[in-house]
C-alpha cells in the first residue's frame, strides 16, 4: 500500500488556492465596484443592471433645477405622436423633457437632458456635423402651457404642483433616479405649507 507524502488539493489552505490561481484573486477585486454599484441600484429599488451614474446625475439636475421648475413655463409643442411632449428649458442649460402618453394606461416619463454632456459627447463622436446635415423640424404652432405652482424633493422623490390648462391642479409625483411618474393626485391650487 502506498502512501502520498504530498497533501491532496481539497486539503491545502484557501490562501494557497490565490496564489496558485492569480487571476481569480484579480478578477474578484476587480469586480468590487461594480457589487457597489449592483448594491446602490438594489437598495434604491432599481435594477442591477442600471447606470448608476446617470441615475445619479438625473437626481443632481432635479436638485440643480428646482427653482426654475416654478419661474419659467412649460411648452408642449404639438406632435403627431401617441405621446405629449412637454419640454421645459432652464438657464442652468438643462432641458427637462416629459412624454405623456395620450392613453391612459401608461405613465408620464420625465428625463433631464443635461446639455453640457451633450457638447462632450458631440465632440468625441462626431454628433455635430451629422445634426447640422438634418432638416430642420417644423416651426411649432401654438403651445399649451403647464403652470406649475410649487415643487419640494423628499428624498429621491419631486413632487410638482401642477395647474393644467382646463384650470386644476395636482401633485405630481416622480422618481428623481428614473424620471418615472409615480402618482398625479388631485391638490388644491396653492403652493405648499411650509414646514
Amino acid at each position: 500500500m502506498k502512501t502520498s507524502s504530498q497533501p491532496s488539493k481539497s486539503s491545502q489552505p484557501w490562501w494557497q488556492w490565490v496564489l496558485m490561481y492569480p487571476t481569480l484573486a484579480v478578477a474578484i477585486v476587480g469586480a468590487v465596484p461594480q457589487y457597489q454599484q449592483w448594491l446602490w441600484a438594489v437598495f434604491r429599488g432599481l435594477p442591477p443592471g442600471s447606470d448608476v451614474s446617470e441615475l445619479q446625475a438625473q437626481d443632481s439636475a432635479w436638485q440643480q433645477n428646482v427653482d426654475c421648475l416654478t419661474r419659467i413655463q412649460h411648452v408642449t409643442p404639438p406632435s403627431e405622436t401617441p405621446y405629449a411632449i412637454d419640454l421645459l428649458t432652464c438657464p442652468s442649460g438643462d432641458i427637462l423633457l416629459t412624454v405623456r402618453p395620450l392613453n391612459a394606461t401608461a405613465q408620464a416619463v420625465s428625463r433631464w437632458i443635461i446639455t453640457n454632456k451633450l457638447f462632450q459627447t458631440a465632440a468625441t463622436s462626431g454628433l455635430i456635423s451629422s445634426a447640422h446635415a438634418q432638416a430642420p423640424p417644423p416651426a411649432p404652432s401654438v403651445a399649451q402651457p403647464i403652470s406649475v405652482l410649487d415643487v419640494r424633493k423628499v428624498g429621491s422623490q419631486v413632487v410638482r404642483r401642477v395647474q393644467l390648462s382646463n384650470g386644476t391642479c395636482v401633485d405630481q409625483t416622480i422618481d428623481s433616479y428614473t424620471g418615472r411618474h409615480l402618482a398625479d393626485k388631485p391638490a388644491p391650487c396653492t403652493k405648499f405649507a411650509s414646514r
